[in-house]
């Protein structure tokens, strides 16, 4: 009896000492911590926005599929407002400061060239809003068919598309 008392005793102190080992050094980042946490080759804010834009269009597959379809209206509304901010984030003030030039390898001194980036930006980031709002006509209209076909018409000629044209042929694949 007194092997087994043990052997319990035992037992629940190597979990508490296991459990005390992974609270003092824990082996993943909660979400709070991420924040403060420098990823190597990650260059924010750019992909903070591409990742928002891509987790919305995620959550309208998903609510369309479930047919949650106000919810999707709710998404492509805020599609729309993050598409504003494509400009600002890959154009900042400060060329000579811009890290997506950097990375796609534009010469900051190149304005002829910025210039004509930016008007295809322009481009794309009026392409994702009317996309987006097409999307959220047909949610509001409580139309599942429709809302999908608005959002495969939306991956398909406006994501892919931009991708192709401006990720895929500017920046090397090493710095995505």
């Amino acid at each position: 009896m007194k092997k087994v008392t043990l052997l319990i005793a035992g037992i629940f102190c190597s979990i508490g000492f296991a459990g005390l080992t992974n609270s003092i050094y824990p082996r993943t980042v909660s979400a709070a911590e991420e924040a403060g946490v420098s990823h190597e080759g990650v260059v924010l804010p750019t992909r903070v926005l591409m990742s928002s834009i891509a987790r919305r269009m995620s959550n309208i597959l998903e609510g369309t599929l479930a047919g949650n379809l106000k919810y999707v209206a709710q998404e492509a509304g805020s599609i729309v407002d993050e598409s504003y901010k494509i400009n600002e984030v890959f154009f900042p003030i400060d060329p000579k400061e811009n890290k997506w030039f950097q990375r796609a390898k534009i010469d900051p001194n190149d304005s002829e060239r910025i210039a004509k980036l930016k008007e295809g930006f322009h481009v794309y980031m009026k392409s994702i809003t009317s996309s987006a709002l097409e999307v959220q006509k047909a949610a509001k209209a409580d139309n599942q068919k429709a809302t999908f076909k608005a959002f495969t018409n939306m991956v398909e000629k406006t994501c892919f598309e931009c991708h192709a044209e401006i990720r895929d042929k500017m920046i090397p694949v090493e710095n995505r």
